[in-house]
């Protein structure tokens, strides 16, 4: 499968935006983008955590909005850059 991806254009920052896998056939790339916390500005795309000052990303991991380091918190996994958060998923009872 290919997928379309972003990637930051601050100095030393490693982050990347891959597509996602259930990204709707009518809707952009660039919208799936920009929803994630992406800007193209005139020197290039800024991801997510240099726009907060977070950035540069120097240490990829699973982080959805810009593949940098997660962490294991109460709320889900944490994106140590940019602060995204992926809940858990719902324990079903067996």
């Amino acid at each position: 499968m290919i997928r379309d991806a972003v990637t930051c254009d601050r100095p030393l920052c490693v982050a990347v935006f891959l597509e996602p896998d259930d990204l709707p056939e009518e809707q952009e790339f660039e919208t799936a983008v920009a929803a994630a916390g992406w800007q193209h500005l005139p020197d290039g795309h800024a991801c997510p955590a240099c726009l907060r000052g977070k950035g540069p990303v120097a240490e990829r991991g699973e982080c959805p909005g810009c593949s940098g380091r997660t962490v294991d918190l109460p709320g889900g996994m944490t994106c140590e850059w940019c602060g995204h958060v992926e809940p858990y998923p719902d324990e079903e009872d067996e």
